[in-house]
């Protein structure tokens, strides 16, 4: 009768067992109230956020556009700034400020930027880049501890040799190793990027190479084949040469005669010499018609493996108007996850779309043992729903459960956009998970929305591993 009992018991044992195991790995994670990160009467939006190894929290975003040449800014010595915001917490989110100047006068928050970026390299710099559209300021900081930060230099040119810098990025690694991405906006007037590897050749982005901590950089650059949109990431290993970038291909237009073909490729550019020069694979293909495309974003493990996150779209509904064009809009939505475990040359493809509907402007994050992957991600379950803002940490293997971090706040209105153009999100060292995001302003009868707000929510606890 025992032995009975023990063969019969032990199915539902086993059963009960996995159910656990499935709810853990399964659980929406908790977030903590959303900050408002803007200083009234600042405003902002296209946000993002990097932590440090002492806890650091650094966001920037773009200034609202009315703001743009001067705006208000009540944190700074003379209340106002002309670059990009860029802010630092000290408490884990809780509140943030002016990232520590170099005089009280913040010359450096008085060199204009019309949007920037910031990366960690591995001896604690902080780097920022913010673009002036025929240029960028360079700054970098250096982190000691928790709240110790200085500013060490700051600089109003790269330069680069290209005519415009609608968007750049930022990565380094190493000491003092930084790689500059400068997006051209098409891939025909800029040709001056010449270099030898597959990954060469006309394209959107550049990639400007400096060793020395930004203090110089090639200014000619290196251009990457048929690039489109991009997120480049540095391997942080020890002595790594490794570089990345993963791009879409704009469905193969030139973006300024030809437009996209009905599919695009993703593509991974890897570099095994420090960014000097590329090879190219091919990753996954994509829907290019899609009016709403925009970048991926990509990060390197602590084991030297790559994972990349790309916002596909499903059912496309397309119209054409009274003059012929034809715009294509997405129904739907699938989130694509991307592996590489050789240096990018060959990748796994999943489908970790979580639930049916809406997806714009996923920003994925690694946590810092390689256990874990993150998402930040602006969400509605179709085209006639408003937009809020959502995150999930969860393990590789399985699917996101996404949770809505700040329920009773839409990002978007239902008959708005996302607000774009991107997001962002971070682990920290103690393995939470911090989220930045933006949102609009609510409509006013009658007038046109102008005013866009940053907020930061980190989840509540590190979950069950």
């Amino acid at each position: 009768m025992k032995l009975f009992e023990v063969r019969t018991l032990g199915p539902i044992v086993m059963a009960l067992l996995l159910l656990c195991v499935f709810s853990t790995a399964f659980a929406a994670t908790a977030f903590g109230p959303p900050i408002q990160v803007t200083p009234y009467p600042g405003k902002g939006y296209e946000p993002a956020v990097y932590v440090d190894q002492f806890g650091n929290i650094f966001a920037t975003a773009h200034k609202e556009n009315w703001q743009l040449v001067l705006g208000p800014d009540p944190n700074a010595p003379t209340y106002t700034r002309s670059m990009s915001w860029t802010w630092i917490s000290t408490n884990k989110g809780q509140s943030f400020s002016d990232i520590q100047g170099l005089t009280p006068l913040s010359i450096e928050q008085h060199e204009f930027g019309d949007e920037g970026d910031m990366t960690l390299d591995d001896a604690d710099h902080l780097y920022f880049v913010d673009t002036n559209v025929t240029d960028d300021t360079f700054t970098r900081w250096h982190s000691s501890g928790l709240g110790n930060v200085t500013l060490e230099t700051t600089r109003p040119l790269v330069p680069a040799a290209q005519f415009v810098d609608d968007r750049p990025w930022i990565i380094a690694h190493g000491n003092g190793h930084v790689f500059y991405f400068g997006n051209e906006g098409d891939k025909v007037t800029y040709p001056l990027g010449q270099r030898t590897g597959s990954g060469f050749g006309p394209g959107r982005y550049t990639v400007y190479q400096s060793y020395d901590g930004a203090e110089t950089f090639n200014s000619s650059g290196y251009t990457l084949k048929d690039s489109g949109w991009c997120r480049p990431a540095a391997d942080h290993i020890s002595n790594s040469l490794y570089v990345y970038a993963v791009c879409n291909n704009d469905g193969g237009g030139n973006d300024l005669t030809t437009g996209p073909d009905a599919t695009g490729n993703i593509y991974a550019y890897v570099s095994a010499d420090d960014g000097k020069s590329f090879s190219r694979y091919l990753i996954d293909h994509y829907k290019a018609l899609d009016s709403s495309n925009s970048w991926p974003t990509v990060n390197v493990a602590p084991d030297g493996s790559i994972w990349a996150l790309y916002v596909d779209a499903g059912t496309l509904q397309c119209s054409t108007d009274a003059t012929g064009s034809t715009t294509c809009n997405p129904v739907n939505n699938l989130l694509k996850l991307y592996h590489s475990t050789n240096h990018g040359v060959t990748w796994t493809v999943s489908d970790i779309t979580p639930m049916y509907g809406r997806y714009r402007y996923g920003s994925l994050s690694i946590s810092r043992d390689g256990k874990r992957l993150g998402v930040g991600i602006y969400y509605r379950p179709n085209n006639t729903s408003p937009w809020f803002v959502y995150g999930a940490i969860w393990t590789p293997g399985a699917k996101p459960s996404l949770t809505s971090i700040d329920p009773t706040n839409p990002v978007a209105s239902a008959t708005s956009e996302a607000p774009g153009d991107l997001m962002g999100s971070w682990f920290n060292p103690d393995g939470t998970l911090g989220v930045i995001w933006t949102r609009s302003d609510p409509a006013t009868a009658g007038l046109v929305r102008i005013n866009r707000d940053i907020y930061f929510a980190r989840s509540a606890a590190s979950p069950a591993k």
